[in-house]
């Protein structure tokens, strides 16, 4: 028990699929496919990042003329999903736990989640997100009807009307960690639950060596965003959620799909559950 806080959490670490040989030559298309990515975009990728190491000299938090470009085009940002996530995007929310009820879906940009639940009447999404051209976007793709476009950190609904409130493969670019759990126990019915489902890196990288919990980097392709391990996840959720949540599980399925089989940084999928006590 930390801080009261942390009630029986369950960790559940999946074996690694690298055991079987379907799963073997899987990631290894998987990989082959990294390189091919990397050859075709690395002309763009270092362009930017030159661009980016420039002028993070005048401006820590200057955002990357990519990503810039695709904010103001998501569809471009969608097709970069699907590179990161190749061969299959969807597989990215096998993870997630069962979902039923009123959810309010934090970051839901077009709605590639919305999609990949459009055949369980079980759930009702609010959909919200910071960006405008994602909503719109989604919305015209027939993804979902309504959004809120807002902020987690001041998000404008009613108290206690979510059942679960879920934050699927965001949680990293939520500067303000405290303030989104404490709108996010807000906004919670008692007994509802806050799902953070996200990649974290297998291993420390050699800036975040002597860090505990997550740090923060300016990617020049994902903007300014936290970088979390496993533990390093668990550790910066019990440090900043509010006294009304407890963490009741934490677990890990390593998906087989690029992110987490890159040739640079390997990852692995997270998902953690807290619950909102008084239910």
């Amino acid at each position: 028990m930390k801080d009261g806080r942390e009630s029986a959490a369950v960790s559940m670490r999946e074996l690694s699929p690298e055991a079987g040989g379907t799963a073997g030559l899987r990631i290894f298309i998987v990989r082959a496919a990294f390189i091919v990515f990397f050859v075709l975009l690395s002309p763009i990728y270092y362009l930017n990042r030159y661009d980016l190491l420039r002028q993070k000299k005048k401006n820590p938090f200057y955002t990357s003329k990519l990503v810039r470009f695709m904010y103001k085009h998501p569809i471009v940002y969608e097709i970069a999903l699907y590179v990161n996530n190749f061969p299959k995007p969807s597989r990215v929310y096998e993870v997630l736990p069962e979902l039923s009820g009123e959810v309010l879906q934090v970051g839901c940009g077009t709605g590639l989640l919305n999609k990949y639940y459009r055949n369980n009447s079980g759930v009702r999404f609010t959909n919200l997100d910071v960006s405008l051209p994602s909503l719109e976007l989604g919305k015209r793709m027939g993804r979902f009807d309504s959004y809120v476009h807002g902020d987690i950190c001041k998000a404008p609904l009613r108290d206690e009307s979510f059942d679960a409130v879920l934050f699927a493969r965001c949680f990293h670019h939520i500067r303000r960690t405290r303030k989104a759990l404490e709108e996010s126990c807000r906004l919670l019915k008692p007994g509802g639950i806050v799902i953070v489902a996200d990649p974290v890196l297998m291993h420390k990288t050699s800036a975040a060596e002597k860090m505990t919990g997550g740090y923060m980097i300016n990617s020049s392709v994902d903007g300014v965003i936290w970088k979390y391990t496993l533990e390093g996840l668990k550790e910066h959720l019990l440090r900043n959620m509010p006294a009304d949540l407890a963490l009741e599980s934490t677990t890990e399925k390593r998906l087989i799909h690029m992110t987490n089989y890159n040739l640079k940084y390997p990852h692995t999928d997270a998902v953690m559950i807290l619950r909102k006590l008084g239910g």
